[in-house]
Protein backbone atom coordinates (compact mmCIF):
# COMPACT_ATOMS: atom_id res chain seq x y z
CA UNK A 1 0.00 0.00 0.00
CA UNK A 2 2.73 2.47 0.99
CA UNK A 3 4.85 1.50 -2.02
CA UNK A 4 1.87 1.98 -4.31
CA UNK A 5 1.19 5.45 -2.95
CA UNK A 6 4.87 6.38 -3.24
CA UNK A 7 5.10 5.33 -6.90
CA UNK A 8 1.85 7.04 -7.83
CA UNK A 9 2.98 10.21 -6.01
CA UNK A 10 6.22 10.23 -8.04
CA UNK A 11 4.34 9.91 -11.32
CA UNK A 12 1.85 12.59 -10.30
CA UNK A 13 4.75 14.89 -9.46
CA UNK A 14 6.34 14.23 -12.84
CA UNK A 15 2.95 14.81 -14.49
CA UNK A 16 2.64 18.14 -12.72
CA UNK A 17 6.13 19.18 -13.83
CA UNK A 18 5.49 18.32 -17.46
CA UNK A 19 2.07 20.03 -17.46
CA UNK A 20 3.68 23.12 -16.04
CA UNK A 21 6.24 22.96 -18.85
CA UNK A 22 3.50 22.61 -21.48
CA UNK A 23 1.30 25.47 -20.32
CA UNK A 24 3.64 27.78 -18.44
CA UNK A 25 7.07 27.10 -19.91
CA UNK A 26 8.58 29.15 -22.71
CA UNK A 27 9.21 26.23 -25.03
CA UNK A 28 8.77 25.89 -28.75
CA UNK A 29 5.92 23.82 -30.15
CA UNK A 30 8.12 20.73 -30.65
CA UNK A 31 9.32 20.69 -27.04
CA UNK A 32 5.80 21.36 -25.79
CA UNK A 33 4.58 18.39 -27.83
CA UNK A 34 7.23 16.14 -26.32
CA UNK A 35 6.25 17.30 -22.81
CA UNK A 36 2.57 16.71 -23.60
CA UNK A 37 3.38 13.15 -24.73
CA UNK A 38 5.39 12.60 -21.55
CA UNK A 39 2.44 13.85 -19.48
CA UNK A 40 0.14 11.38 -21.19
CA UNK A 41 2.66 8.59 -20.61
CA UNK A 42 3.07 9.44 -16.93
CA UNK A 43 -0.71 9.47 -16.38
CA UNK A 44 -1.13 6.17 -18.22
CA UNK A 45 1.69 4.57 -16.24
CA UNK A 46 0.26 5.75 -12.92
CA UNK A 47 -3.19 4.41 -13.79
CA UNK A 48 -1.70 1.09 -14.92
CA UNK A 49 0.29 0.71 -11.70
CA UNK A 50 -2.78 1.52 -9.64
CA UNK A 51 -4.99 -1.00 -11.46
CA UNK A 52 -2.37 -3.78 -11.45
CA UNK A 53 -1.58 -3.22 -7.77
CA UNK A 54 -5.25 -3.26 -6.82
CA UNK A 55 -5.80 -6.49 -8.74
CA UNK A 56 -2.73 -8.05 -7.09
CA UNK A 57 -3.92 -6.95 -3.64
CA UNK A 58 -7.36 -8.39 -4.30
CA UNK A 59 -5.88 -11.71 -5.43
CA UNK A 60 -3.55 -11.88 -2.39
CA UNK A 61 -6.41 -11.08 -0.02
CA UNK A 62 -8.50 -13.82 -1.59
CA UNK A 63 -5.62 -16.29 -1.27
CA UNK A 64 -4.74 -15.37 2.34
CA UNK A 65 -8.24 -14.74 3.66
CA UNK A 66 -8.94 -18.32 4.85
CA UNK A 67 -5.68 -18.28 6.82
CA UNK A 68 -6.41 -14.84 8.28
CA UNK A 69 -9.87 -16.00 9.37
CA UNK A 70 -8.41 -19.02 11.20
CA UNK A 71 -5.59 -16.99 12.75
CA UNK A 72 -7.95 -14.27 14.00
CA UNK A 73 -10.29 -16.86 15.49
CA UNK A 74 -7.45 -18.65 17.31
CA UNK A 75 -6.22 -15.39 18.80
CA UNK A 76 -9.77 -14.37 19.72
CA UNK A 77 -10.34 -17.64 21.56
CA UNK A 78 -7.04 -17.24 23.43
CA UNK A 79 -7.79 -13.75 24.73
CA UNK A 80 -11.43 -14.73 25.47
CA UNK A 81 -10.26 -17.61 27.65
CA UNK A 82 -7.79 -15.37 29.48
CA UNK A 83 -10.18 -12.55 30.35
CA UNK A 84 -12.95 -15.08 31.13
CA UNK A 85 -10.64 -16.74 33.65
CA UNK A 86 -9.95 -13.44 35.41
CA UNK A 87 -13.62 -12.51 35.38
CA UNK A 88 -14.42 -15.88 36.93
CA UNK A 89 -11.76 -15.27 39.59
CA UNK A 90 -13.17 -11.83 40.32
CA UNK A 91 -16.76 -13.07 40.66
CA UNK A 92 -15.62 -15.92 42.90
CA UNK A 93 -13.51 -13.85 45.31
CA UNK A 94 -14.23 -10.10 45.29
CA UNK A 95 -17.33 -8.70 47.03
CA UNK A 96 -19.28 -5.72 45.76
CA UNK A 97 -20.13 -4.57 42.26
CA UNK A 98 -18.74 -6.52 39.33
CA UNK A 99 -16.60 -4.90 36.60
CA UNK A 100 -18.69 -3.80 33.64
CA UNK A 101 -15.96 -3.88 30.97
CA UNK A 102 -12.80 -5.83 30.23
CA UNK A 103 -10.76 -2.65 30.71
CA UNK A 104 -12.18 -2.29 34.21
CA UNK A 105 -11.61 -5.98 34.94
CA UNK A 106 -7.88 -5.95 34.11
CA UNK A 107 -7.15 -2.60 35.76
CA UNK A 108 -4.54 -2.60 38.52
CA UNK A 109 -7.23 -2.01 41.14
CA UNK A 110 -9.34 -5.00 40.08
CA UNK A 111 -6.40 -7.39 39.76
CA UNK A 112 -5.17 -6.29 43.20
CA UNK A 113 -8.57 -7.14 44.68
CA UNK A 114 -8.40 -10.63 43.19
CA UNK A 115 -4.86 -11.16 44.45
CA UNK A 116 -5.79 -10.08 47.98
CA UNK A 117 -9.10 -11.94 48.30
CA UNK A 118 -8.88 -15.23 46.42
CA UNK A 119 -8.43 -18.12 48.83
CA UNK A 120 -6.15 -20.71 47.24
CA UNK A 121 -7.66 -23.47 49.41
CA UNK A 122 -11.16 -22.81 48.06
CA UNK A 123 -12.83 -24.60 45.15
CA UNK A 124 -13.64 -22.83 41.85
CA UNK A 125 -16.76 -23.69 39.92
CA UNK A 126 -15.10 -26.07 37.45
CA UNK A 127 -15.35 -29.69 36.41
CA UNK A 128 -13.68 -31.94 37.47
CA UNK A 129 -13.79 -30.55 41.00
CA UNK A 130 -10.45 -29.16 42.23
CA UNK A 131 -9.04 -26.39 44.40
CA UNK A 132 -7.17 -23.32 43.18
CA UNK A 133 -3.81 -24.96 43.88
CA UNK A 134 -4.69 -27.46 41.17
CA UNK A 135 -6.76 -25.23 38.90
CA UNK A 136 -4.31 -22.30 38.59
CA UNK A 137 -1.36 -24.31 37.15
CA UNK A 138 -3.74 -26.18 34.85
CA UNK A 139 -5.29 -23.06 33.31
CA UNK A 140 -1.94 -21.23 33.02
CA UNK A 141 -0.48 -24.25 31.21
CA UNK A 142 -3.45 -24.12 28.81
CA UNK A 143 -2.92 -20.41 28.09
CA UNK A 144 0.78 -20.85 27.41
CA UNK A 145 0.23 -23.89 25.19
CA UNK A 146 -2.46 -22.08 23.19
CA UNK A 147 -0.22 -19.05 22.69
CA UNK A 148 2.77 -21.19 21.66
CA UNK A 149 0.58 -23.13 19.23
CA UNK A 150 -0.60 -19.89 17.60
CA UNK A 151 2.99 -18.68 17.22
CA UNK A 152 3.93 -21.88 15.39
CA UNK A 153 0.74 -22.41 13.42
CA UNK A 154 0.31 -18.83 12.19
CA UNK A 155 3.89 -17.59 11.99
CA UNK A 156 3.49 -16.68 8.30
CA UNK A 157 -0.04 -15.29 8.57
CA UNK A 158 -0.21 -13.13 11.68
CA UNK A 159 0.63 -9.46 11.35
CA UNK A 160 3.97 -8.64 13.04
CA UNK A 161 2.31 -6.64 15.83
CA UNK A 162 -0.14 -9.46 16.59
CA UNK A 163 2.67 -12.04 16.60
CA UNK A 164 4.61 -9.86 19.05
CA UNK A 165 1.63 -9.49 21.38
CA UNK A 166 0.86 -13.23 21.41
CA UNK A 167 4.52 -13.89 22.20
CA UNK A 168 4.35 -11.41 25.09
CA UNK A 169 1.27 -13.14 26.49
CA UNK A 170 3.09 -16.47 26.30
CA UNK A 171 6.08 -15.18 28.27
CA UNK A 172 4.77 -12.35 30.49
CA UNK A 173 2.95 -14.72 32.84
CA UNK A 174 4.77 -16.76 35.43
CA UNK A 175 5.85 -20.35 35.06
CA UNK A 176 2.56 -22.28 35.38
CA UNK A 177 4.03 -24.44 38.16
CA UNK A 178 5.31 -21.47 40.17
CA UNK A 179 2.46 -21.53 42.70
CA UNK A 180 2.97 -25.24 43.40
CA UNK A 181 6.73 -24.71 43.77
CA UNK A 182 6.29 -21.86 46.26
CA UNK A 183 3.72 -23.80 48.24
CA UNK A 184 5.95 -26.86 48.50
CA UNK A 185 8.90 -24.67 49.50
CA UNK A 186 6.80 -23.12 52.29
CA UNK A 187 5.85 -26.59 53.53
CA UNK A 188 9.45 -27.80 53.47
CA UNK A 189 10.68 -24.73 55.36
CA UNK A 190 7.77 -24.62 57.76
CA UNK A 191 7.09 -21.15 56.41
CA UNK A 192 3.41 -20.18 56.25
CA UNK A 193 2.40 -17.11 54.28
CA UNK A 194 -1.25 -16.09 53.75
CA UNK A 195 -2.94 -18.49 51.34
CA UNK A 196 -4.21 -15.86 48.90
CA UNK A 197 -3.52 -15.69 45.18
CA UNK A 198 -1.22 -12.66 45.36
CA UNK A 199 1.45 -14.58 47.28
CA UNK A 200 1.63 -17.35 44.70
CA UNK A 201 1.50 -15.65 41.31
CA UNK A 202 3.88 -13.40 39.38
CA UNK A 203 2.77 -11.57 36.23
CA UNK A 204 4.87 -8.96 34.43
CA UNK A 205 3.47 -5.44 34.14
CA UNK A 206 2.94 -5.66 30.37
CA UNK A 207 0.67 -8.72 30.58
CA UNK A 208 -2.72 -7.03 30.92
CA UNK A 209 -1.95 -4.00 28.68
CA UNK A 210 -0.85 -6.50 26.02
CA UNK A 211 -4.11 -8.41 26.48
CA UNK A 212 -6.09 -5.22 25.83
CA UNK A 213 -3.98 -4.39 22.77
CA UNK A 214 -4.56 -7.88 21.39
CA UNK A 215 -8.32 -7.54 21.89
CA UNK A 216 -8.22 -4.29 19.90
CA UNK A 217 -6.22 -6.03 17.17
CA UNK A 218 -8.75 -8.90 17.03
CA UNK A 219 -11.63 -6.48 16.54
CA UNK A 220 -9.76 -4.47 13.93
CA UNK A 221 -8.80 -7.63 12.06
CA UNK A 222 -12.39 -8.92 12.26
CA UNK A 223 -13.70 -5.72 10.67
CA UNK A 224 -11.11 -6.00 7.89
CA UNK A 225 -11.98 -9.65 7.25
CA UNK A 226 -15.71 -8.93 7.23
CA UNK A 227 -15.11 -6.19 4.68
CA UNK A 228 -14.04 -8.93 2.28
CA UNK A 229 -16.17 -11.80 3.60
CA UNK A 230 -19.31 -10.86 5.50
CA UNK A 231 -19.71 -12.30 9.02
CA UNK A 232 -16.73 -14.62 8.75
CA UNK A 233 -14.95 -13.19 11.82
CA UNK A 234 -16.28 -12.49 15.31
CA UNK A 235 -15.50 -9.36 17.32
CA UNK A 236 -14.94 -9.30 21.08
CA UNK A 237 -17.54 -7.44 23.10
CA UNK A 238 -15.69 -5.50 25.81
CA UNK A 239 -18.80 -5.30 27.97
CA UNK A 240 -19.07 -7.90 30.73
CA UNK A 241 -22.16 -9.43 32.30
CA UNK A 242 -22.11 -11.85 35.19
CA UNK A 243 -24.44 -13.27 37.80
CA UNK A 244 -23.56 -14.74 41.16
CA UNK A 245 -25.45 -15.61 44.37
CA UNK A 246 -25.94 -12.89 46.94
CA UNK A 247 -23.65 -12.82 49.94
CA UNK A 248 -19.95 -13.49 50.37
CA UNK A 249 -18.23 -14.82 47.21
CA UNK A 250 -17.55 -18.53 47.60
CA UNK A 251 -13.78 -18.29 47.04
CA UNK A 252 -13.16 -15.17 49.12
CA UNK A 253 -10.91 -15.77 52.10
CA UNK A 254 -12.57 -15.15 55.44
CA UNK A 255 -11.21 -11.85 56.89
CA UNK A 256 -10.67 -13.44 60.30
CA UNK A 257 -8.81 -16.36 58.75
CA UNK A 258 -6.68 -13.95 56.72
CA UNK A 259 -5.89 -11.97 59.89
CA UNK A 260 -4.87 -15.20 61.64
CA UNK A 261 -2.60 -16.22 58.75
CA UNK A 262 -1.01 -12.75 58.67
CA UNK A 263 -0.40 -12.92 62.40
CA UNK A 264 1.31 -16.31 62.07
CA UNK A 265 3.35 -15.03 59.14
CA UNK A 266 4.58 -11.99 61.09
CA UNK A 267 5.38 -14.14 64.11
CA UNK A 268 7.39 -16.51 61.94
CA UNK A 269 9.29 -13.58 60.35
CA UNK A 270 10.07 -12.09 63.77
CA UNK A 271 11.20 -15.44 65.09
CA UNK A 272 13.45 -16.00 62.08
Amino acid sequence: MKTRLLIISIFLLLTGVTLYGVYCGNFDSKTSGILANLTTGFIGTAVTILVVDLLYERRENKRLMPRRIVAQEDVRLLVARIYSFWFQAYMASVPGELPKTIDELVSKESIKKIRNNLNMNSTPNVTPRMNWWQYLPSVLHDFKNLADRILVRHSETLAPEAYRMVSQLAHAAMNPDFSSTIRQSDIDLGFSQPQVLGNFIIILDEYFPTLLELINWCNKEAKEINRWKDNQAMVIDKNLTGNRPDGTPECMIDPEELARQLSEFKRHCNFS
